[in-house]
């Protein structure tokens, strides 16, 4: 239904497609302009209520039945909140702590505490063990929900022990590697840490999709899928790991380096306590930026070359049964979660 005095007509007035990205997802430019869409970290602050509110909003004025006098910018308002809030496989709720627009205050905190605490053992641990705790909740929030089985449950129990367990371990061992080798080399202990620990904690939270596949498409944005496949699962999951290592090095390689040359001046060493509120500041400019930056690398909905399933040759069998007499197809897609 229309609404009086409403600027939302048909397609051709303007009327947006909620199910999709307001920005062509085939450039970097307009996936940039999505992530940033919708990892703004001020929607965490919106009331469950209100994010449920946004959700129904949008689920009427898909069918036509949005209220009158309904603005554009209300409508787009509130494709933010579902975007950010919900997940989009099956539409569940996701808690606050695992949505991408969580990253940035989540992010910043962890960031600032391992450039702060990295020369403590302990303390190394402890940021660690809740970094990869963190990162765990999030690779499970944000998987391909299409893989998913209602009895799964204690799997993901001992898959997020597990990988919070392995990357702590990585992660120490990168310590100890590094210790010894002159102090800056020491800083980038928590990049490596992290880097490792993303290489083991994404994987084996999401174990079940590359035991299982998950569904390939003949046409991007097709709902009907061809079949499940491991080889698209592995390649999903590989690059959601580039891109969260990419998301996290520029702060964690330049800060600690701006940090070390700031130690050279007066004004520094009268000062010292100035360190953390620079690591804060700095952090949060960074990942301000890296965060969209890294995640339009690649789009969520990927395509790959049918040749790669033949890595698992039982996979391309079933794919060429699958597609029978039709036409070959030169690529298929995918939804590689974030």
């Amino acid at each position: 239904m229309k609404g009086k005095g409403s600027d939302l007509g048909d397609k051709s007035e303007g009327r947006i497609d909620v199910d999709k990205p307001l920005w062509s997802q085939d450039t970097y430019l307009g996936r940039w302009m999505h992530y940033a869409f919708i990892t703004d970290c001020r929607t965490v602050l919106v009331p469950e209520n209100k994010l449920w509110e946004a959700k129904k909003l949008c689920e009427d004025y898909k069918a036509r039945k949005e209220p009158e006098g309904l603005q554009r910018k209300d409508i787009i308002y509130a494709k933010k909140l579902k975007d950010s809030a919900f997940h989009p496989d099956n539409g569940e709720f996701m808690h606050v702590i695992g949505r991408m627009s969580f990253q940035l205050p989540a992010s910043v905190t962890l960031t600032a505490a391992m450039l702060t605490f990295y020369k403590s053992a302990f303390g190394m641990i402890a940021c660690q063990l809740i970094n990869q705790s963190f990162n765990a909740f999030v690779n499970y929030t944000n998987r391909n929900a299409m893989s998913d089985d209602p009895q799964d449950t204690d799997v993901i129990q001992q898959a997020f022990i597990l990988a919070t367990a392995a990357s702590c371990a990585a992660a120490l061992g990168f310590r100890k590697l590094f210790s010894g080798r002159g102090t800056l080399f020491t800083r980038f202990v928590p990049f490596c840490a992290v880097a490792a620990g993303n290489m083991v904690n994404l994987p084996i939270m999401r174990q079940r999709e590359i035991a299982r596949g998950i569904p390939i498409f003949a046409k991007n944005g097709d709902e009907v899928c061809i079949m499940k496949s491991q080889m698209a699962a592995v390649k999903g999951i590989s690059e959601c790991i580039l891109t969260r290592i990419i998301m996290a090095a520029p702060g964690m390689l330049m800060i600690p380096v701006i940090t070390q040359r700031m130690q050279s001046y007066c004004f520094y060493q009268l000062r010292p306590w100035i360190t953390f509120p620079v690591e804060i500041g700095l952090c949060t400019l960074c990942l301000l930026v890296t965060i969209p930056s890294a995640l339009a690398i690649f789009p969520q909905k990927n395509s790959m070359k049918s040749e790669l399933l033949k890595i698992y040759p039982e996979e391309y069998e079933i794919f060429r049964e699958k597609m029978g007499q039709r036409k070959h197809l030169d690529k298929v897609y995918y939804n590689k979660g974030l």
